[in-house]
């Protein structure tokens, strides 16, 4: 199994995208953390059942929520760089 590193700006983007959802209703923060969670777990699990999208960067979409999970994957690491929403530019992560 890989171990799994956060980059701070990922940390950021989950705060942003929980106090929003907590802002609408609490229990929907909670929901899309634990699909996150869940997502997160099977990226640690099969990194690479996910395509390349943007170079070595690789995107596991949320079902339920609109947000893409990008990664890249290091020797036995992987790197989260983002948490993005769909309607973004997924290239904002080169800015980080």
């Amino acid at each position: 199994m890989y171990s799994l590193r956060f980059r701070p700006l990922a940390n950021n983007d989950i705060q942003e995208i929980v106090d929003y959802y907590d802002s609408l209703n609490p229990q929907l923060s909670e929901v899309f953390l634990k699909e996150l969670g869940e997502i997160v777990k099977h990226i640690q699990n099969m990194p690479k059942s996910y395509q390349k999208k943007l170079g070595d960067i690789r995107v596991a979409f949320l079902v339920r929520f609109s947000y893409g999970v990008y990664f890249k994957i290091y020797d036995r690491e992987i790197s989260i760089i983002a948490i993005l929403h769909t309607g973004r530019n997924p290239k904002i992560w080169k800015k980080r």
